[in-house]
């Protein structure tokens, strides 16, 4: 995440400066999200035959040659196409790492497991940004992408030769565990027939599906203004690509010291009434951002969205992890993402969009209402399961 740090804010730039329209940024990230759609799935279930760790391997090295490969870019189709390239390998890998943080944690400690998880995603975000905009501003645009390839081969030799198997260590556990929680008496893994796929995946299917469409809807929200809040920040308010990358460090750094003590918090309180919280809070700093004016007070907002995205990611991600046995958690957090995915297709599609022919602070607002929806819907379909599966 340092390297993806040097680059994700800058992306918008980037393409701007090849003349991309708000359309455009708003395809940049929904070709990304496509393929991650497609790759998702197919990932998760070969981590569930192969094990965990090889496809996480293959995945960072697809990333280190794509990242290079953006620096050499000379029109905003090819960002497209690099961009959807980036999403294959990302609907490898993401998902599958949060499956090996399930695998190797008790149930009880999900929420805390995935704040530590999430805490080392943002102390990347923390110092990238940063270290970004200092070096396309000395440099070129280009130069951050080159140190992004080179971090990700790093961190797939890392996992290659450090991180351990975790599935085989789960795998014969499922059948104990899926019988001594199941809901339904005549519950079993080998289910067939219309109507009963769930029931193959989960003794849980209604809060497996209420989850499934809570992801959606906080990945459509944050989604609609990911295409646009760089260039926001650097066209209607002036901020130099150093301030949007400080900006994002900033945000960074609140998420990376809240999102451990949070989700201990969730262990005990409850996932369900975090996320909420997370929700509501995201959606008072979308709206606040058209209205920040300055790098100040814009810097505010980030520290408050920061907040907002430590209590819901991880709280969301540590619930649905307790609903799959472990030998089915590969192909569970596919469908999970696969969802998520299917949110930022749409949210950045109709931000850029809405961005570009109706006005620059509509996809903000439209944010603050997506999420606010989201709420509602997690408030009446999301609830925690009695006991979780290990």
């Amino acid at each position: 995440m340092l390297g993806f740090g040097l680059v994700m804010p800058l992306l918008p730039l980037y393409a701007r400066d090849f003349g991309a329209t708000g359309t455009q940024l708003g395809f940049l990230t929904a070709s990304f999200a496509i393929t991650r759609i497609i790759t998702t799935f197919p990932g998760g279930w070969l981590a569930d035959k192969v094990g965990r760790k090889t496809p996480v391997v293959v995945g960072l090295l697809a990333y280190s040659i794509v990242m290079t490969l953006y620096g050499f870019c000379q029109d905003v189709n090819q960002l497209i196409l690099l961009r959807a390239l980036q999403g294959t390998a990302s609907g490898i890998v993401w998902p599958v790492i949060s499956t090996m943080v399930a695998d190797i944690t008790l149930p009880e400690d999900r929420g805390k497991a995935m704040g530590l998880y999430s805490s080392m995603w943002f102390l990347g975000m923390v110092v990238g940004p940063g270290i970004g905009g200092i070096l396309a501003d000395a440099f070129t645009e280009a130069v951050p992408f080159f140190f992004c390839g080179a971090l990700a081969f790093l961190s797939m030799t890392l996992v290659a030769s450090i991180v351990q198997e975790t599935f085989k260590t789960t795998v014969n556990v499922e059948n104990s565990q899926v019988q001594k929680y199941t809901v339904k008496p005549n519950f079993t893994p080998s289910a067939k027939g219309k109507g009963k796929f769930l029931l193959t995946m989960t003794p849980y299917p209604r809060i497996f599906l209420g989850l499934c469409i809570a992801g959606l809807i906080v990945s459509f929200s944050s989604s609609l203004i990911q295409p646009v809040l760089s260039v926001f920040a650097q066209e209607e308010l002036g901020i130099s690509k150093t301030g949007v990358g400080v900006l994002f460090s900033v945000m960074g750094a609140i998420t990376l010291i809240t999102a451990l003590p949070i989700g201990t918090v969730a262990d005990r309180t409850g996932r369900k009434l975090m996320f909420i919280l997370g929700m509501i809070v995201a959606a008072i700093s979308a709206v606040l951002i058209p209205f920040s004016g300055s790098f100040w007070p814009l810097l505010f907002v980030m520290m408050l969205r920061g907040v907002g995205r430590s209590a819901s990611n991880p709280s969301i991600t540590a619930m649905f992890s307790g609903l799959v046995p472990a030998s089915r958690r590969g192909k569970g957090m596919g469908i999970f993402n696969g969802f998520r995915n299917v949110g930022l297709v749409l949210g950045s599609t109709i931000g850029g969009f809405i961005y570009e022919v109706a006005s620059s602070e509509l996809p903000f607002i439209a944010c603050a209402f997506v999420s606010l929806v989201g709420v509602v819907i997690a408030l009446l379909t999301v609830s925690e399961p009695k006991k979780e599966l290990k």
